[in-house]
């Protein structure tokens, strides 16, 4: 509580935060604010046109589910690119895709989700402002604070925190997308969330930020891969309890092969699809062996 009181009262915070969200309606103020915003604007577009030119040689395409290799010729590019691939790949990207993605999509189709988005929908805009701001609030102070565990030196205080920060998250997202109409019917708020919607567009237009959500692609295939390879062993083993004779000749050999194989991922990745097929022929012949046994007999 201590803590929370010095960080309200810290005029340093307390000052941007009221012109942030109030500085509008400060008299005579309305034109040096939109002046403000073209400037800033300005700077951002020459950054992404100019600057980043000077870090990267290629320019890379947005990629969806596809290994990608990544060329950084820049010793700061570098640093910026695995600085953000720390915070977006790890902890926005997979951690989003694995974890909190599946969470919402099944909170979603829930009856507590359907009674709550009927209600939502009844309130009016200020209600609905409420809603949504008080957890939103919660969350980014809990944001501070895990942020200062994290520079104090308390690494295992500041994921704890931040993992209860993304757990308000989703009734943020859930409020936001609900009852996205009685927001955006509210001026203040509608010139703010376009304010911010067009720096997450100014970043995701940046080729560093390009190339971390491309490295995420390529961590996320590896993923997948992975998972696939174990579920396909899953099956494998679970038809081996179920008969004796798991390899034929056939499949021995091609076990012997990947033993002594020297070659690079994809030809072992070649391989054990090779391997799996056979096991899996192997054992769907001797099923049918045993039913028309059955029907014989």
């Amino acid at each position: 509580m201590h803590h929370l009181t010095e960080l309200v009262t810290n005029l340093w915070i307390v000052i941007p935060l009221f012109l942030l969200f109030f500085g509008e309606y400060i008299p005579f103020t309305k034109l040096l604010w939109q002046k403000i915003g073209l400037r800033i604007k300005a700077v951002g577009e020459w950054f992404l046109s100019t600057y980043e030119n000077r870090l990267y040689e290629e320019r890379e395409e947005w990629i969806e589910e596809k290994k990608v290799s990544l060329k950084l010729n820049n010793f700061f590019a570098r640093i910026l690119f695995f600085a953000l691939s720390t915070v977006i790949v790890i902890l926005l990207e997979i951690f989003w895709e694995l974890g909190f993605k599946g969470i919402t999509k099944s909170l979603e189709r829930s009856k507590i989700s359907h009674w709550s988005e009927t209600q939502i929908k009844k309130l009016p805009n200020w209600a609905v402002l409420i809603l949504f701001g008080t957890p939103f609030v919660f969350m980014e102070l809990i944001g501070i604070f895990a942020l200062g565990a994290f520079v104090s030196g308390h690494l295992w205080t500041g994921i704890g925190l931040y993992l209860f920060k993304v757990l308000f998250f989703i009734p943020v997202h859930f409020v936001l997308h609900v009852g996205e109409t009685q927001l955006m019917a509210i001026p203040w708020f509608k010139r703010r969330y376009r304010i911010i919607m067009a720096i997450l567009d100014w970043f995701k237009r940046s080729q560093t930020y390009v190339k971390v959500h491309n490295l995420s692609e390529t961590v996320k295939a590896h993923i997948h891969a992975l998972k696939e390879r174990f579920l396909q062993t899953i099956i494998l083993l679970k038809k081996a309890f179920e008969q004796d004779d798991i390899l034929s000749p056939e499949c021995e050999a091609v076990r012997k092969e990947i033993l002594a194989s020297q070659g690079n991922e994809e030809e072992k990745r070649l391989l054990y699809e090779k391997f799996f097929h056979c096991v899996n022929g192997h054992i769907q012949k001797n099923q049918n062996k045993k039913s028309k046994k059955k029907k014989a007999i």
